[in-house]
């Protein structure tokens, strides 16, 4: 009688027992899944903001910058014309436009991220802030709507004013085009590699992370096909160590 007793017990137990793991089991499994789809999510996130980010640097480093510092170079060398040119079709007001503002990806969506790698949210979020920097490209639309908007006041100014004017609108485009650098050299040697590192780690093995890797390929093969505008790996170490600070 009382085995009976134990076992009309016992059963129902270990019955009500297993369910309960078999749930418990279930959501953690469940969790895991969602929480990895997250993490993938938000790294396919990060690396398409790297690649606008690159992509959009690149156009305005190449056809705006570049360009512009070059046809300030001839015109301190006497290209009358070119400077003529440049203020009747108002050539010098440039990059007035705000960059692209990213701010889909959920902030839970990162923490698991830094869960694992808190230097690479730190990253990301260091990228995101450089571009949106935009103290230079201000000071540029301040200065050349005070100095280069109307050509009958700039062809008024002595000769020595309008150099004064123009290299100090070289020296606006100068940091603008370092700025361009720094951010493609920080996606090249920094962001990208690290994301690309962390995407391949075991825990996403079971995990379909293709459109990951074709973010990579784009950003891969955008940085092999635009070579000639990126400087050389060093050059984050030589600004470390330039202008005053290799000097002391």
């Amino acid at each position: 009688m009382e085995f009976l007793l134990q076992d009309k017990i016992l059963l129902p137990f270990l019955a009500t027992l297993g369910a309960a793991l078999a749930v418990i089991v279930i959501q953690a499994l469940t969790r895991y899944e969602r929480e990895q789809k997250q993490r993938i999510y938000a790294v396919s996130y990060m690396l398409d903001v790297a690649f606008r980010i690159l992509s959009s640097v690149l156009i305005i480093k190449q056809h705006t910058i570049t360009p512009h510092i070059e046809a300030t170079k001839r015109i301190m060398s006497g290209d009358n014309d070119l400077l003529k040119k440049m203020l009747l079709s108002d050539e010098f007001d440039i990059l007035k436009a705000k960059g692209m503002h990213f701010s889909h990806l959920p902030n839970d969506y990162k923490l698991h991220v830094g869960y694992d790698d808190i230097e690479l949210v730190q990253m990301f979020d260091t990228l995101v802030y450089l571009y949106a920097l935009d103290e230079n490209r201000s000071h540029l639309n301040i200065f050349v709507k005070d100095n280069l908007k109307s050509m009958a006041n700039f062809l008024s100014l002595g000769n020595e004013q309008k150099n004064d004017v123009l290299n100090t609108y070289w020296d606006i485009l100068s940091s603008l085009e370092h700025e361009e650098n720094r951010l493609l050299v920080f996606v090249r040697d920094i962001v990208s590699p690290r994301l690309k590192s962390y995407i391949k780690g075991y825990q996403f093995l079971l995990f379909r992370t293709s459109s990951t890797k074709k973010k990579i390929e784009d950003i891969e093969n955008l940085i092999e096909k635009s070579e000639m505008l990126f400087l050389k790996p060093d050059y984050m170490e030589r600004v470390k160590h330039g202008g005053i600070q290799g000097e002391l």
